[in-house]
């Protein structure tokens, strides 16, 4: 102390006590970021993150060193970096002080769910408000923290003003989407890790994180990753694949063409070949839906056999819906596990259909066929103005 006193002849001892309890506190920090920011929250630590945050603490390192040497040099500015440094500090401050209260009150409010077989907790409407809270009440703390840094209290009331008014002419950039956020968060209906499907996006997606201002998704088919505002998400029909409106799972529908067949003979022939028929169509997914049933690979409900029916009796060809239903969705934001339920049980369905047409010997490719007139009827079609058809 005596040592540093001779050194800095400007300073009391309480000011280099303040000094050296900064020096030793910004060091602590540098070294001790990633365990911080660990035990705040485990799940959001990045490391990009810490290296934010260490370097703060090497620009409020080197500013506060740079204001000790102007006052060593005696040159009057130098409290405007050691001004500057604080002034970070506090924002720093602000922002761990917050992370840590947020990740307590997200235990304390929000929802436990197990995702990816870990336990993690999920942002709800009460603890998204109490972060509401929060926030604002430590940006209030903090300016008035700077005003007192910088000596301006005679600007208090002006400088809350500033705010007051800054933010009435903003809302209406920054309002909408933190209300979007907070009737995502109100209804429960869409949470992290669920796969949606929006009106307008071919694609379905995984809910990576709802914040205050966007929704952070994942593209199941393509890999990457979505940023959209929160008010662009809620204006926008949403489909939740991952909550069901019964145990059956995810229903979907698989349109297979199939080519007219040709009846000949009396009506009680053509009757008994039409039933031949209907029931090599219903032998064909019958076999499919044991195939599927029998493959590990297949995410179908075993529970519930496939259901079919001709949906339309088409120009070219009669078209049957196969109705399947898919296994509960896996609580994952890993894409390839997803994509592999969805799609990849899709594409098996789509073979197991195919191999057991080829047993019952249906063809599922849908020609055209073209009728072919006579020189002389077609010269008589053409003048007529009729065009020869297309038939099945």
């Amino acid at each position: 102390m005596e040592a540093l006193q001779q050194l800095f002849p400007e300073l009391s001892r309480g000011e280099i006590g303040v000094h050296g309890l900064i020096f030793i506190g910004n060091i602590v920090l540098f070294l001790l970021a990633k365990p911080i920011l660990t035990l705040i929250d485990r799940t959001s630590v990045t490391e990009s993150k810490v290296r934010l945050f260490r370097s703060v603490n090497v620009i409020v390192f080197g500013l506060h060193m740079l204001g000790l040497l102007l006052i060593r040099a005696n040159i009057q500015y130098q409290s405007y970096f050691i001004n500057i440094g604080y002034s970070i500090m506090a924002i720093y401050g602000m922002m761990l002080f917050y992370n840590l209260l947020g990740a307590q009150s997200k235990k304390r409010f929000g929802k436990e769910r197990t995702l990816d077989g870990k336990p993690v907790y999920m942002e709800t409407y009460s603890s998204r408000m109490v972060n509401l809270v929060l926030m604002v009440i430590l940006i209030l703390t903090t300016i008035y923290i700077l005003i007192l840094i910088w000596n301006a209290q005679n600007l208090f009331a002006g400088i809350y003003g500033i705010l007051a008014a800054f933010l009435a002419f903003t809302s209406s950039i920054w309002a909408p989407d933190i209300i979007s956020g907070l009737i995502i968060l109100n209804t429960e209906i869409l949470e992290d890790g669920d796969v949606v499907i929006i009106d307008g996006h071919p694609n379905e997606y995984v809910i990576g994180r709802v914040t205050l201002i966007y929704v952070v998704l994942y593209d199941i088919r393509n890999n990457h990753r979505t940023l959209m505002r929160n008010s662009q998400f809620t204006e926008r029909r949403i489909d939740n694949l991952s909550r069901v409106t019964s145990s059956s799972g995810v229903r979907k529908g698989l349109l297979y063409k199939i080519g007219y067949p040709a009846f000949t003979g009396s009506k009680e022939e053509r009757l008994a070949a039409l039933a031949d028929f209907k029931k090599s169509v219903g032998d064909m997914f019958e076999a499919a839906n044991k195939n599927c049933v029998d493959d590990e690979d297949i995410m179908i409900n075993p529970a519930k056999p496939f259901d079919w029916a001709m949906t339309n009796a088409g120009d070219y060809a009669l078209e049957y819906t196969l109705w399947i239903y898919l296994e509960r969705i896996p609580n994952t934001k890993i894409t390839s596990t997803i994509r592999k339920h969805l799609m990849g049980t899709i594409y098996k369905v789509n073979e197991a259909v195919y191999e057991a047409s080829i047993a019952e010997n249906i063809d599922l490719s849908t020609p055209d066929v073209l009728s072919i007139l006579p020189v002389g009827k077609a010269e008589d079609s053409a003048a007529s103005g009729s065009k020869p058809q297309l038939i099945a």
